[in-house]
């Protein structure tokens, strides 16, 4: 609330007036008269005082009381009140303080409890509520010598100063507010005129306390008591009405539902929040996403955010809204983000007769689950371990089994989905696991039939290749026999513990002939690098020398 709706009362236009008006008849030495007119003034004053006060310990009261109702709401507001509240009544009691020592210096006596006052003499009512009699009211000498020779009136002016600077930054310097802390309690020096002497210039202090009565000082912090108290009450006030100052006003309200979910697999519980939501139509918001220099377009008073991704993937946008502050003073701004997933189209095409996965090794396997997010899945085998592969953002997983399973009688592969932070099963697939089949055993990339001898001594060894397989494994042949024929009719068979030909064996092929038959039987393979595979029993080759 600004000043404009607390200005200057008559009765205080007044009571300066008076004030001005008494202290130029004190000039004249008017002397009985005019203390006596000093001491009307200063009961008045301290009237209007007392009804300042009261009025500003209602609007701390009417602070508690909104307290009460909205602790968030009215918890800052009241906390800078009671903070005013602290500092004016700390300021005024520096004001008594000084009366209090100003009566003393003329040697005030305390009233008796069950004394009445005396109309003739003015009093005041010191912090302890002890009444003093100021009898020696025309005294000009208690005035300076407190205020200036002991420099009380400096205290007293720095006191204020102090003061004005805490209210302004408790009210942010609110410029009509500032204008009224500077009118009411201006107790700066007066600037000095360029012709004016060192001797023919006053200060504050000496301009109020300099050859003052008694009485005339005293009222003059009487009116120095309702000048805090009036500046008070405008701070007061201007607090009081920025509890509903930064409060929306709206023109409707509508319904509002939203889903948590709007894709629900089934036996999934649908969650929705439905509400109220009010709205104002002559708000006129400005919605800017990620720095944008342009707001979003508004339909029917909504700001729209479009977009296509072209990509899957997680998407983060940060944005913030710009409205009119309520009461009119700039804008406020909130901010606000906003993520999502994209996914790829999904359709699954299980052949249900293939659902095989191969012992000691790496099976791959793509797992996706609509309107899931890759990172909330979390399949589990039960026969083996599965795990994210190096290319996990596209759904892909490896699994190795443990044991044979040819039926498929004991392995299956269960995913389950992270949905709105629960565990939820998704669906399970059952698969067979088998063994890698069988490599060709190959001399010379063929298993049987006519061969040159000397393309037959040039090679190393026997070669098991697995043919038709899509993964890229490799065997090993790790023993072998060769059998060919020998004089009399007889055979020769000669043994190799490696893929590759003995040097016995080599020297008997060496001495092959068109026509004679080398075969080489008990051929065993395993897989390369896997300890665990068993040896595998291949094929005999028979070869045919030309």
């Amino acid at each position: 609330m600004g000043t404009k709706n607390c200005p200057e009362t008559p009765r205080q236009k007044m009571i300066n007036m008076m004030y001005l008006v008494l202290t130029a008849m004190l000039a004249l030495n008017v002397a009985a008269e005019t203390l006596y007119a000093f001491k009307i003034v200063d009961s008045s004053l301290m009237k209007t005082y007392l009804s300042f006060s009261d009025k500003n310990n209602t609007i701390i009261s009417d602070f508690n009381s909104a307290y009460e109702l909205n602790q968030e709401k009215v918890g800052q507001w009241r906390e800078k009140a009671n903070e005013v509240h602290a500092k004016s009544d700390s300021l005024i009691a520096f004001i008594i303080d000084t009366k209090e020592m100003m009566a003393k210096a003329v040697n005030a006596e305390p009233k008796n409890p069950d004394e009445d006052l005396n109309p003739t003499f003015p009093y005041i009512v010191t912090n302890n509520n002890d009444t003093l009699i100021v009898e020696r009211q025309d005294d000009l000498n208690a005035s300076p010598e407190l205020m200036l020779t002991h420099g009380q009136g400096a205290k007293l002016q720095e006191t204020i100063s102090i003061y004005k600077q805490e209210m302004a930054q408790i009210v942010d310097n609110h410029p009509q507010l500032l204008e009224t802390l500077h009118s009411s309690l201006d107790v700066d020096d007066p600037e000095k005129d360029e012709t004016q002497k060192g001797s023919s210039y006053r200060t504050w202090v000496q301009q109020n306390f300099e050859a003052t009565p008694v009485v005339a000082a005293i009222t003059l912090l009487s009116k120095l008591q309702i000048d805090v108290r009036n500046a008070e009450s405008a701070i007061l006030r201007h607090l009081y009405n920025q509890i509903d100052a930064s409060t929306f006003k709206f023109t409707g309200l509508k319904a509002t539902v939203i889903p948590e979910a709007t894709y629900l697999f089934q036996g999934q519980e649908y969650k929705a929040r439905i509400f109220l939501s009010a709205e104002d139509s002559t708000q006129q918001l400005e919605v800017y996403m990620n720095g944008q220099n342009s707001p979003l377009p508004i339909e029917d008073g909504d700001a729209i955010f479009r977009i296509k991704p072209n990509e899957a993937g997680e998407y983060s946008y940060n944005g913030e809204i710009r409205y009119m502050n309520p009461d009119g003073d700039g804008y406020g701004t909130k901010p606000f983000s906003l993520d999502f997933q994209v996914a790829r189209p999904a359709v699954t095409v299980s052949p249900t007769k293939m659902n095989v996965l191969y012992k000691n090794l790496q099976n791959p396997i793509s797992i996706s689950a609509p309107g899931v997010p890759i990172n909330k899945i979390q399949p589990v085998c039960t026969n083996g371990t599965i795990y994210k592969d190096e290319s996990f953002e596209n759904g892909h997983w490896i699994v190795e089994p443990d044991e044979l399973d040819p039926e498929g009688t004991n392995t299956k592969i269960i995913v389950n989905a992270e949905l709105n932070g629960e565990m939820k099963e998704m669906g399970e697939m059952i698969f067979r696991v088998k063994r890698v089949p069988a490599p060709i055993a190959k001399i010379s990339g063929i298993s049987e039939g006519d061969i040159s001898r000397d393309r037959l001594v040039v090679q190393n060894g026997i070669i098991a290749e697995l043919e038709d397989f899509d993964f890229d494994l490799q065997f090993v042949v790790v023993s072998f026999d060769m059998v060919m024929p020998s004089s009399g009719g007889m055979t020769t068979t000669l043994q190799s513990n490696s893929w590759a030909f003995t040097n016995d064996q080599k020297r008997l092929l060496n001495r092959l002939s068109p026509g004679d038959l080398v075969s080489f039987q008990n051929i065993k393979a395993k897989m390369r690098d896997v300890e665990d595979d068993q040896e595998r029993q291949l094929p005999s080759i028979t070869l045919n020398i030309q």
